[in-house]
């Protein structure tokens, strides 16, 4: 179970790297205004994301409270989501 949850945070990261990469790299059919308001969602889900990965990246590494670190990475994972969806 530890490693498991360390495996989906480490997914995460790797999945708002992406998301981050795409907003400052790929091109948006949308004008600028659309643009900065994608690159806001992309920043506060990424934010939110990173506050609720940390603890459980922390809880799974140390052993502590496996099933409310899984449910930290649950939750973040939707975040990540919408910084994934944000950034297309």
């Amino acid at each position: 179970m530890k490693t498991a949850i360390m495996i989906i945070v480490g997914v995460e990261l790797v999945a708002l790297l992406l998301a981050w990469a795409a907003t400052a790299f790929g091109r948006s059919g949308s004008d600028l205004a659309g643009q900065g308001m994608a690159t806001a969602y992309v920043a506060i889900g990424s934010a939110v994301a990173l506050l609720l990965m940390a603890p459980a990246f922390a809880m799974a590494y140390y052993g502590k409270l496996p099933w409310l670190a899984l449910g930290l990475a649950v939750v973040a994972g939707f975040f990540v989501m919408v910084a994934i969806a944000s950034s297309l």
